[in-house]
């Protein structure tokens, strides 16, 4: 199996996955739960973890997370085989309890908070286990709506608190929103994810590329290949810029008059990214999905037009090119 890239950071917020082997159970009954939710517990005191949310399931859970050191892989290492150690012993078994190493997310402060939470959080409802989210007794939600019994390492006012004006307002704003989850096929917090490791802003995701250039692992960890060969938008519009003789940052800027370099780096953001059409807009200005979408067909139809812009692409295409290959290469 794949190694995956772990990339720790101080003051790092997460979201970490654990399933069990061949998706077998790792809570088969409430003493089971009881122990996960006790360690968890000690693992988040000790290491100074404050937790957004969590969810226990029977093959699974999720946990939201931000570690004020770059502990993540050691917390987790003390919770998964600190459990399973307990869970082997209880039941008389042997062998890996959980289907090989976490699964971590870095995610940006404040990004998708509230649709990560609630994805955490609806689990138990899609999996009919609960009719309401704060129904669960494993998990978090019920902490959100009443205090009573609520862990000190549990920071649910760092979900709520940007969503209301009191405690009260930002509680009922929330179950709103828990049943718009659930009346509605919204589209997932994680689809936007890159190389399975990064969720944020395009600014974001380069600051993390950046940072993260000649410590990134060897190849064979296909996350760290697919990162050091990402393009993000901040990349594709400095190279736009540097062809027009512009600041970078001109391209980012929306006006009345929509200039050729700005509708191209549009155009190969769109082309060169898997990011969705907003969080393009979002880089460009705040412009709608809808926009991002405008330009590029436009610029397609200028495109089977012109012989100078379709050269112009292809020179762009090949400068595009070599950062993807500095990227893929570690030296």
């Amino acid at each position: 199996m794949a190694r995956p890239l772990r990339i720790e950071i101080e003051d790092g917020i997460y979201h970490v996955t654990s399933r069990g082997l061949e998706r077998r159970a790792v809570a088969r009954d409430d003493r089971d739960r009881r122990r996960w939710l006790k360690l968890l517990g000690d693992v988040a005191a000790r290491r100074e973890w404050r937790v957004l949310a969590y969810a226990l399931m029977d093959n699974h859970f999720h946990l939201f997370v931000r570690t004020p050191r770059a502990d993540l892989s050691a917390g987790m290492h003390d919770l998964n085989s600190g459990y399973a150690t307990w869970f082997n012993r209880r039941h008389e078994r042997v062998g890996p309890l959980f289907q090989g190493r976490f699964k971590a997310i870095l995610v940006e402060r404040s990004y998708h908070y509230w649709e990560l939470s609630r994805y955490i959080h609806l689990n138990p409802v899609r999996a009919g286990l609960v009719a309401r989210p704060e129904d669960w007794q494993w998990g978090s939600c019920r902490f959100y709506f009443s205090t009573r019994g609520v862990p000190e390492w549990l920071a649910w006012q760092e979900v709520l608190c940007d969503h209301g004006r009191t405690v009260g307002a930002a509680r009922r704003a929330y179950r709103t929103f828990l049943a718009e989850g659930l009346s509605s096929s919204a589209r997932s917090p994680l689809a936007g994810v890159v190389a399975s490791t990064l969720l944020g802003t395009p600014v974001f995701i380069e600051r993390i590329i950046d940072r993260m250039q000649g410590r990134l692992p060897e190849q064979e960890v296909p996350a760290a290949k697919q990162l050091r060969r990402e393009l993000t938008p901040a990349a594709i519009a400095e190279a736009v810029a540097r062809q027009y003789a512009l600041a970078p940052d001109a391209l980012r800027v929306r006006d009345r008059k929509e200039h050729e370099a700005r509708e191209i780096a549009v155009y190969l953001a769109r082309a060169h990214t898997r990011l969705p059409l907003d969080e393009i807009g979002g880089f460009f200005g705040g412009v709608s999905g809808a926009a991002i979408w405008h330009t590029v067909r436009s610029v397609e139809r200028r495109r089977a037009e012109s012989r100078a812009l379709r050269k112009r692409l292809r020179g762009l295409g090949e400068v595009l090119g070599q950062i993807q290959d500095s990227r893929s290469d570690p030296t």
